[in-house]
This record gives C-alpha cells, structure tokens and sequence, in this order.
C-alpha cells in the first residue's frame, strides 16, 4: 500500500513538473520614460495607444506631435491644438473623420530631434523621446 502510494505521488510531482509553462517575460521600460531630462539635455516623451486607422505610422506622428508639444511648452511657446471628431452611421455603414491642427506662436523655433522610440509590447503604446538641439 506504502510502495502503491509513494509510486503515485512521484508519478503526480513528476508530471506536474513537466506539465509546467515558461514564465512570461515582460519588457522593461527604459529610464527616459520616468526621467527624460538625461545627459544635461531637456526631454519629453510622447505617448500614443493605436490610433482610429490602426496604422503604426499614424501613431508614431502622434507621439512626435505630442512630445512636440510638450518641448513648447517647456520653453514657453503657446501652443494650440484642436482634435474634431466626426462620426457618421447611415444604413448600418460608419464612418469616421478626424482632423488635427496645431498651432505655435514663438519668438524663437524649436529644433529637437527623436532620441529613442520604445514599444510597450502589452498596451501597444508608442513612446517616443524627443530632446532639444
């Protein structure tokens, strides 16, 4: 009865350690995201989620757009930007229209350049840091 039921447990623990899967590994953001201020040059980040045409190029131009925008905003240039969303539904058919249009009012231009794009693999986010010339 002993042998029987030492059997059946070594049985059990040992198809329970074959049976067991790869831990799943997640990417980890780069430090630029929390800080990205680095190296004695001014930073931001633009994020962007998948946008209404599910294209990556649309994306990235929205994370740039934003990282822009938040590069104004630290030097002080007014920003203005104005999303309108249309959408139409006729005969079970829709469309969607959107129109994005920014403005800058400065005395001086912003010259910055993409340092690093990173791709959150779970959310599918666009991060892109952008720092001043």
């Amino acid at each position: 009865m002993k042998k029987s039921f030492a059997s059946i447990t070594l049985l059990v623990l040992l198809l329970a350690g074959c049976s067991s899967q790869p831990a799943l590994t997640v990417d980890s953001q780069p430090s630029w995201i929390l800080n990205p201020n680095q190296g004695g040059k001014t930073g931001a980040i633009g994020v962007a989620s998948r946008t209404y045409d599910q294209k990556i190029s649309t994306q990235r131009k929205l994370a740039i757009t934003r990282a822009l925008n938040e590069l104004t905003l630290q030097r002080g240039v007014k920003v203005s930007l104005t999303i309108t969303k249309k959408e139409k539904v006729s005969n079970d058919r829709a469309s969607l229209h959107i129109n994005e249009k920014s403005n800058y009012s400065a005395s001086s231009t912003v010259m910055a350049h993409i340092q690093s794009v990173w791709q959150d693999k779970m959310s599918n986010d666009i991060y892109i840091w952008m720092v001043l010339d």
